[in-house]
């Protein structure tokens, strides 16, 4: 017998294992899929639809009642007249609030835009002349969403930035502040 008669077996050839990688890869893609579908956290999947969107429309209020008021306010970090060296945080509140109506302290939620577990709250007392302070030290870089309201909660104030290294304006709007409207 010659070469020629004896033919190589099918799983000693190249292409019939070339053209199997394109489906053994999909099929490994769709179990990693599925895995990942089943244990993933789905946070953002909600049940009461109808609430959310009542909270939402509060949200709404809680902006228009600071641009009534015509709140804003200036975070910095450190004080300037601190002189310890402890820093902390410092916010200036403006707006048609006197003295009487200032609440003696504020709460300020730093919200990482995508790490829930980076989120932080602060509460800043009052120090005279709409002048709030708080110990603590304001993150570095990322994305961060800053919340500034009254015990109450009856208004806030927000804004949007990746830096603290500089003053950051926080106002009534949302559009001003990077959201929607």
């Amino acid at each position: 017998m010659t070469e020629a008669t004896y033919a190589t077996p099918w799983y000693r050839q190249r292409w019939p294992w070339l053209l199997m990688i394109m489906p053994a890869t999909a099929i490994v893609g769709g179990i990693f899929t599925w895995w990942l579908a089943a244990n993933a956290n789905n946070s953002m999947v909600v049940d009461d639809y109808y609430k959310e969107g009542r909270a939402i429309n509060q949200q709404l209020a809680r902006d228009d009642r600071a641009a009534q008021l015509g709140l804003a306010a200036t975070l910095a970090a450190g004080s300037p007249g601190d002189r310890s060296g402890a820093g902390g945080i410092a916010v200036d509140l403006r707006g048609r609030l006197d003295a009487a109506a200032l609440p003696d302290s504020l709460t300020l939620r730093l919200v990482h835009a995508t790490e829930s577990s980076l989120d932080a709250q602060l509460t800043l007392r009052h120090a005279g002349g709409g002048r709030y302070l708080g110990a603590g030290v304001l993150p570095g870089s990322g994305h961060w969403i800053v919340h500034l309201e009254d015990p109450q909660r009856s208004w806030r104030l927000l804004a949007r930035t990746d830096r603290f290294d500089v003053p950051l304006e926080l106002a009534s709007d949302p559009v001003l502040a990077g959201g929607r409207r």
